[in-house]
C-alpha cells in the first residue's frame, strides 16, 4: 500500500506495511480525501512533545512510538473496500465519511488513526476504522467536501458544549476550519452577535461569508475592545441579557492568559485549540473576574451528522475552504505552504491524485 510516512522531520512516500485484519465491526476504506489538520501540523513539528503531552494527559487515543514512522491524516472521506464479518449497515461500494477512530485487534485499545504505528492515517491509499463511528455520506456531496465534516463539526460540537444562547454572543479568536465551524454553529443557534477575529485576510473573507457580524484583523484592532465599544453604544443589542462566550480556536501560546485578563467580567471561555508548549496563566485572575473556563466538558447531540447535511444542503461554501488539493507526492510542500497561513485555509490531500492532474 502507498502511503506517506512521516518520521525524524521528514515526509516520505513509500510502500507501507498492510493494515492489521480487519475487526468484526470495522470498514476498511479507500481513501478518496483528507484534509490536513492542525495537530497534524504539530507532530511534525515535534513528534516527541506531542507524544509526551498525551501520555502526561493519559489519553491512549493518540499515542504511538515517535521513533518509529506513523501515516498521518485522520478528516478522510472515501469508499467501503471490506467490510468486517458483523457489520450490516455498510456495504462494499458505499461511499463513507466520518471520525477515524479504530479499535486495536490486538489490545483492544481506541486509536485515533495516524497517531497509532500500525493504524494508518489517510495520507495513504486505504484505512481501518470502526463501524460506529462511520457516516454514510449523502447523496449529491462529493467526497472532497464530506472531508471537511470532520474539522467543522469541531466546532459544531464545541458550541453546543458551550450552552451558547440566543441571548448570548460568540468572540471567534481564529478563523481556521475549526474557527469557522463555530462561526456556522453559533449564527445556526441564533447568537445575537458574532465577532470574528483572524489576521489572514482569506481567512476573515470566509468569516464574513459564514455569518460573522463583525470581523476584525487583531494586529491592527482589539476584538474586545470592539466588543466593549459595541456594548457601549447599544450595536446589535451587545448589551441585553447574555453572556459573551469567547471561542479560543487559534492555539496561540499566551491566548489563554490574554482572554482571563481582557475578557468582561462573568464572560465564558471555550477552548477548541491549545498549545502544546507549557503556559502561564494567574488563576486568581478569572476567578476575581468571574470567567468560566470549559476546555470541552458538556452534552453533545449529533454534531457531526448536522455538519454533514449542513455540507449536503450547501449551506457551507465548501469549495471556499479548499484552498489547495495534492496528491501523495504533494504532501511534504503542502505541509511547507501551511506554515504560513495566511495563504491557506484546507489542503486537501487526494491519495488517487496524480502528477499530471
Amino acid at each position: 500500500m502507498r502511503a506517506v510516512q512521516y518520521l525524524d522531520g521528514a515526509f516520505t512516500l513509500t510502500d507501507v506495511p498492510e493494515l492489521p485484519p480487519l475487526g468484526p465491526r470495522q470498514l476498511r476504506i479507500e481513501v478518496a480525501a483528507c484534509g490536513i489538520c492542525g495537530s497534524d501540523l504539530t507532530v511534525s513539528k515535534d513528534p516527541c512533545r506531542f507524544v509526551e503531552v498525551v501520555e502526561g494527559a493519559d489519553y491512549p487515543l493518540a499515542q504511538f512510538d515517535p521513533r518509529r514512522p506513523v501515516v498521518l491524516g485522520h478528516e478522510f472521506a472515501g469508499t467501503v473496500a471490506e467490510t468486517g464479518a458483523e457489520v450490516t449497515d455498510f456495504a462494499v461500494g458505499d461511499r463513507v465519511a466520518g471520525l477515524g477512530i479504530a479499535t486495536d485487534t490486538s489490545t483492544g485499545i481506541p486509536k485515533i488513526i495516524g497517531y497509532s504505528n500500525a493504524y494508518h492515517g489517510a495520507f495513504g491509499e486505504y484505512i481501518t476504522v470502526d463501524v460506529a463511528w462511520a457516516r454514510h455520506v449523502p447523496e449529491g456531496l462529493s467526497l472532497e467536501h464530506a472531508a471537511l465534516a470532520e474539522p467543522l463539526h469541531v466546532g459544531e460540537m464545541h458550541v453546543q458544549r458551550s450552552g451558547l444562547t440566543p441571548a448570548d454572543s460568540a468572540l471567534v479568536i481564529g478563523c481556521g476550519t475549526i474557527g469557522l465551524g463555530a462561526i456556522v454553529a453559533a449564527k445556526a443557534r441564533g447568537a445575537r452577535t458574532v465577532i470574528a477575529s483572524e489576521p489572514s485576510p482569506k481567512r476573515r473573507e470566509l468569516a464574513a461569508a459564514l455569518g460573522a457580524d463583525h470581523v476584525v484583523d487583531p494586529t491592527e484592532r482589539d476584538p474586545v475592545a470592539l466588543w466593549n465599544t459595541l456594548v457601549a453604544d447599544g450595536a446589535d443589542g451587545a448589551a441585553g441579557d447574555g453572556t459573551l462566550i469567547a471561542y479560543e480556536c487559534s492555539g496561540r501560546a499566551g491566548m489563554l492568559n490574554a482572554l482571563l485578563h481582557q475578557l468582561p467580567h462573568d464572560s465564558r471561555i471555550q477552548v477548541l485549540a491549545a498549545p502544546f508548549a507549557d503556559e502561564t496563566i494567574i488563576p486568581v485572575v478569572g476567578q476575581l473576574r468571574r470567567i468560566t473556563v470549559n476546555f470541552g466538558q458538556g452534552p453533545t447531540d449529533r454534531a457531526y451528522e448536522i455538519v454533514l447535511q449542513r455540507l449536503a444542503d450547501g449551506e457551507i461554501d465548501a469549495d471556499a475552504l479548499i484552498t489547495g488539493r495534492v496528491g501523495l507526492e504533494g504532501v511534504a510542500d503542502a505541509f511547507a505552504a501551511l506554515r504560513d497561513p495566511a495563504e491557506h485555509v484546507k489542503i486537501m490531500v487526494l491519495p488517487r491524485r496524480t502528477a499530471d492532474d
